[in-house]
């Protein structure tokens, strides 16, 4: 397997997305190079905080992760022929990227009475590139979209931002396993916290009643144990 080496451009490509979410990137949309160091992937674990009841505080668990960010740095430039003419602008390049963003064409109905919006909705991909492939990703958002240009010069920096977008069927699986783990965090901490209060009365015994009932009450009060 040949070594990939972060030293040169790499092309990403977005193509298009089948009816069932699946990625179709044999239907290339849109191509173009990042240069060396300009593309970053976050991934992160999504953590939620389960309440245990007669507990002050909160237990960390684990759930799931979120959906992952891409970030791409991209610095447009005139592109000349072998005779010195300008084939491509720095301005023509951007406008297909803005056409990726947020196509600005009239949706069918515009301008009449069925009309509900008036540009389209944001546009779902499927992406490929060699850092994305790794990164064990498919499909995305088109999130972002900034550009600057530059005193004296033609010449665009450009900053790119994708978010993960799964398929439907696939986000409501994980929301479904994720309300799973949260309420066996919420089952395992409140056994764990009966194992300790039984461990405690079987080393000092049983606690008065009165004692109780003034603690339980106490409790009450404050929201929680102290």
């Amino acid at each position: 397997m040949p070594e990939i080496r972060n030293e040169e451009f790499q092309v990403v490509t977005l193509g298009a997305v089948k009816e069932d979410g699946t990625p179709d990137i044999a239907n290339i949309l849109f191509q173009f190079p990042v240069p060396h160091q300009q593309m970053s992937i976050k991934q992160s674990v999504k953590v939620d905080e389960v309440d245990v009841p007669g507990r002050s505080g909160k237990i960390k668990q684990a759930v799931g992760y979120e959906d992952t960010e891409i970030t791409i740095g991209l610095t447009l430039v005139d592109e000349e022929d072998n005779s010195g003419n300008v084939s491509s602008s720095a301005i023509e390049q951007f406008r297909e990227l803005q056409a990726a963003f947020r196509d600005r064409s009239d949706p069918v109905g515009a301008g009449t009475e069925t009309s509900k919006a008036p540009y389209s909705v944001p546009t779902i991909f499927s992406i490929q590139s060699p850092l994305t492939d790794a990164c064990g990703i498919k499909t995305v958002l088109f999130k972002g979209l900034d550009v600057t240009d530059q005193p004296g010069t033609t010449s665009l920096e450009v900053s790119v931002a994708f978010t993960e977008f799964e398929p439907v069927a696939t986000q409501v699986e994980k929301r479904g396993k994720e309300a799973v783990r949260r309420q066996q965090a919420a089952e395992e901490a409140a056994k764990a916290d009966d194992e300790a209060t039984n461990k405690h009365q079987a080393e000092v015994g049983a606690e008065d009643p009165l004692a109780a009932a003034y603690r339980k009450g106490k409790a009450a009060a404050m929201g929680g144990s102290p």
